[in-house]
C-alpha cells in the first residue's frame, strides 16, 4: 500500500512541477491580462497546497518518521517559512510601517506578496526535479565527458528559450534567436562576449536569467546538481559518485562529497563577501540601496565566475581610478580562476598553520604549479602591457592608475573579460600579449577557460627536460607521469587547431584584419569576453562559429574528444617500434 501511494505521489509531483514551471514562465515571460494572472494565482495556490499535503502524507506513511524529517528538512523548512510569511503578512497587513516597506519592495498588496511566495516554491520545486533528472541521466551509459557536454548543451538550450520570452527584454519584444542563443551560450560558458548591451537591452527578468546561467556554468552544472541531491537528503549513489569523481578530477570516490561541499562553500563565501564589500563601496554611486545591492550581486557573481558580464555599458572603465573597487574584482577573479582544488588546499594549509599542527597539510604539486604559473603570468602581463601602452591608450592616466590599469588587464585577460581600457584602442603588440594570456587562461577546476596554467607549465617543463636530455619530465623535484605530459600536448594542439579553424571561417565571413579575428576567436575559446569591437557586428555565420568556439572552449577540447570517441578496447598486443626523424 505504501509503495502504491509513493508511486502515485511521485507521478503527481512531476505533474505539479511541470505546471509550476509553466506558471513561472507564463507569469514572468509574457504580458498577460489580469484575468489570466488570477488563474495563475489559483494554480499556484493549488500547487503549494499539493506540495504541503504530499510531504505530510509521506511523513504519515513513513516507517521511520524521524529519518524522513531529516532527509526532507528542506521541504519542511520551506513549508515553515511560507506559513510564517503568510501569517505575518496577514497579522501586519494593517501596519503603515510594513505597508511602506512592502511598497519599497514593489509589493503593493498582500496578493502580490502571496504571488512572490508562490514563486519561491516554484523555484524549489523545479530544482528538486532537476535533481531527479540527474538521477535518470546517471543511469544512462554515459561517460563523465559526455555528461559534461550534455549538461552544458541542455543549459544553453533552456537559457535560449527563456531569453526569447518577451519579458526578457526591456522593450518587451523578443530578441532574435541567434542573439538569444549567443547570449545564453556566452553566459553558460562564462565568456562575457555580447551582441547587445546587458544593462539596457534586457529587463530585470532577462538579467536574472543571465545571472543564473553564469552561476550554473561557473560552479559546474553537474557539481551543483549533485550537491543539491546531498543537501536535500537524497544522496548520490556509487554510479553518480564515480561520474563526479571523473568530473572533479578526484583520486578517490570518498572525496566527492567533501569536494562538492567545498565548491559550494567557497563560491558562496567569496560571492557573499564580494556583494557586501561592493555594496559598501558603491553606496553613493546609486540612487537606492536596492539598486546598489542588485549591481553588487550581479557583478560579484560575474567576477567570481570569471564571466565578464557587466550592467555598465563600458564595463569597468568608469571605475578605472577606483583602486578599492578594482581590487575587489581582482581578488574575486583570481580566486575563481585558481580552481576549487587549489583554494581548498590553501585553506587546509592555513588551518594547519593556525592550529600549529606538526604534520599539517602541505601544498600539492598541482597547487604549487598553479600558484607559480599564475604569479609569473600576472607579473609578465602587467609589465608587458605597461611597457607597450604607457604612452598610448593609458597615457592620459596618472602614473599609479597606469600601473593599476596594466595590472587589471593582466588579471582580466586570463578569462575574466572585464576591462578598464577599451581593447579597440590598444596597440598590436599589446593585443598579441592579451591573446597569449587569453589562450593560457585560468587553472583546472576553476571558473575560467583556456588551455589552463598547469597545462602550459607541464609543456614548458617537457621542453626543458628534452633540452637538458633528461629521460623524464621533472617539476618541483617530482617526475610527471607520461600520461599527464601526453594530455598537456594534446590539449595545446587541439586548442590551436580549434582556434585556427574558427579564425579561418570568421576571416572568410567578415573580411576583417587577422589581429581582430584572432583576438575574437581566442577570446571565445578562452571564455574571456574581451573584444576589440567585432562581436556586435558579426554575421550570423560568424556568431554560430563563436558560439561553438565558446562551447568547446568551456568544456575543453580534450573533454570534447573523449566525449565523442568510440569506446577503446584493451589490446593484448603491440606493434614493433621504429623511429622517425624529428626536427
Amino acid at each position: 500500500m505504501r509503495e502504491a501511494i509513493d508511486r502515485l505521489l511521485g507521478r503527481m509531483l512531476i505533474v505539479a512541477a511541470v505546471l509550476a514551471g509553466a506558471s513561472l514562465v507564463a507569469r514572468y515571460g509574457f504580458f498577460l491580462p489580469q484575468i489570466y494572472l488570477e488563474y495563475l494565482n489559483a494554480l499556484d495556490v493549488g500547487i503549494i497546497s499539493f506540495f504541503i499535503a504530499e510531504n505530510f502524507l509521506r511523513l504519515l506513511i513513513s516507517r521511520e518518521k524521524l529519518a524522513y524529517l531529516r532527509s526532507h528538512w528542506l521541504d519542511f523548512a520551506f513549508i515553515g517559512l511560507f506559513s510564517a510569511q503568510i501569517i505575518s503578512l496577514r497579522f501586519f497587513s494593517e501596519s503603515e510601517m510594513v505597508a511602506t516597506f512592502l511598497a519599497r519592495l514593489n509589493i503593493v498588496s498582500l496578493t502580490k506578496a502571496y504571488i512572490i511566495a508562490v514563486q519561491i516554491y516554484i523555484g524549489a520545486a523545479l530544482f528538486t526535479k532537476t535533481v531527479d533528472a540527474n538521477r535518470v541521466i546517471a543511469k544512462l551509459n554515459l561517460s563523465a565527458s559526455q555528461l559534461v557536454l550534455l549538461s552544458f548543451a541542455i543549459a544553453i538550450s533552456i537559457g535560449t528559450l527563456l531569453l526569447l520570452l518577451p519579458r526578457a527584454t526591456a522593450t518587451g519584444i523578443s530578441m532574435p534567436f541567434v542573439d538569444a542563443l549567443f547570449t545564453a551560450a556566452s553566459a553558460t560558458c562564462v565568456t562575457g562576449l555580447i551582441v547587445v548591451d546587458t544593462g539596457t537591452y534586457f529587463s530585470k527578468f532577462g538579467q536574472g536569467i543571465i545571472l543564473f546561467l553564469i552561476q550554473l556554468g561557473g560552479i559546474g552544472i553537474m557539481s551543483l546538481v549533485a550537491f543539491s541531491a546531498v543537501v536535500m537528503g537524497r544522496g548520490i549513489g556509487m554510479r553518480q559518485r564515480a561520474v563526479m569523481k571523473d568530473i572533479l578530477s578526484s583520486d578517490f570516490i570518498g572525496e566527492v562529497t567533501g569536494l562538492l561541499r567545498n565548491i559550494v562553500l567557497i563560491t558562496g563565501l567569496c560571492e557573499l563577501a564580494g556583494v557586501l564589500i561592493l555594496s559598501r563601496l558603491w553606496a553613493r554611486d546609486f540612487a537606492s540601496p536596492f539598486t546598489t545591492f542588485y549591481y553588487s550581486l550581479f557583478h560579484s557573481i560575474s567576477a567570481f565566475c570569471n564571466a565578464g558580464f557587466s550592467l555598465f555599458m563600458n564595463s569597468l572603465e568608469g571605475f578605472a581610478g577606483r583602486v578599492d573597487v578594482i581590487m575587489v574584482f581582482v581578488v574575486l577573479i583570481v580566486i575563481g580562476g585558481l580552481g576549487f582544488t587549489v583554494v581548498s588546499n590553501l585553506a587546509s594549509c592555513f588551518v594547519s598553520i593556525v592550529k600549529r599542527q606538526r604534520a599539517g597539510t602541505r601544498l600539492s604539486l598541482h597547487s604549487r604549479t598553479v600558484l607559480v604559473a599564475t604569479g609569473i603570468l600576472l607579473v609578465f602581463g602587467t609589465l608587458a602591457f605597461y611597457l607597450f601602452e604607457a604612452n598610448k591608450s593609458i597615457a592620459s592616466l596618472p602614473a599609479a592608475q597606469r600601473m593599476l590599469s596594466a595590472f587589471f588587464t593582466s588579471v582580466t585577460a586570463r578569462t575574466a573579460g572585464f576591462s578598464t581600457t577599451t581593447m579597440g584602442r590598444i596597440a598590436t603588440p599589446s593585443a598579441l600579449i592579451v591573446i597569449l594570456l587569453m589562450f593560457i587562461g585560468a587553472s583546472p577546476g576553476g571558473t575560467g577557460g583556456g588551455t589552463k596554467t598547469s597545462t602550459i607549465a607541464v609543456l614548458v617543463a617537457t621542453i626543458r627536460s628534452i633540452l637538458r636530455g633528461r629521460p623524464s619530465v621533472e617539476f618541483f623535484k617530482r617526475a610527471l607521469p607520461q600520461d599527464v605530459v601526453n594530455k598537456a600536448i594534446c590539449v595545446v594542439i587541439l586548442s590551436l587547431g580549434l582556434i585556427l579553424v574558427s579564425a579561418i571561417i570568421i576571416s572568410v565571413a567578415e573580411e576583417q584584419p587577422l589581429t581582430e579575428v584572432l583576438f575574437e576567436s581566442v577570446s571565445a575559446f578562452g571564455t574571456v569576453g574581451l573584444s576589440r569591437g567585432l562581436t556586435r557586428d558579426l554575421t550570423t555565420t560568424s556568431k554560430i562559429v563563436i558560439i561553438l568556439t565558446m562551447f568547446f572552449g568551456r568544456i575543453g577540447p580534450l573533454t570534447l574528444g573523449l566525449a565523442i570517441r568510440q569506446r577503446m578496447r584493451d589490446s593484448s598486443y603491440s606493434y614493433p617500434a621504429e623511429r622517425v626523424m624529428i626536427g
